[in-house]
């Protein structure tokens, strides 16, 4: 979840739930989670009475940048392994909305 989120933005726990392909009752669970660990901040958002606007602390874009970085190093190993073209594949297969 920390993925979709920009330092400098503020994203609904709807539209959080929206691009993580989630509900957003699993979503506000995750997000009270990590604003209990201090890397996501919640504040009134404007609108909807109980619309709430989720941001990234600066842990938090620590915490991202330390997985993105990661990932990209997972995916740069997979590449040497087992070729470009495969590595595109399980992306894409992986990014694909999972049936309930």
């Amino acid at each position: 979840m920390l993925a979709h989120l920009r330092h400098e933005s503020a994203l609904s726990v709807a539209e959080l739930a929206r691009r993580a392909g989630v509900t957003r009752q699993t979503m506000h669970r995750a997000v009270t989670q990590l604003v209990g660990e201090g890397l996501l901040t919640s504040e009134p958002g404007p609108g909807f009475p109980r619309s709430t606007l989720i941001r990234l602390t600066d842990a938090g874009c620590r915490r991202r940048d330390i997985a993105l970085g990661i990932l990209r190093d997972l995916e740069e190993e997979l590449g040497m392994r087992l070729g470009p073209e495969t590595v595109a594949g399980l992306r894409d297969t992986l990014a694909r909305a999972w049936p309930s």
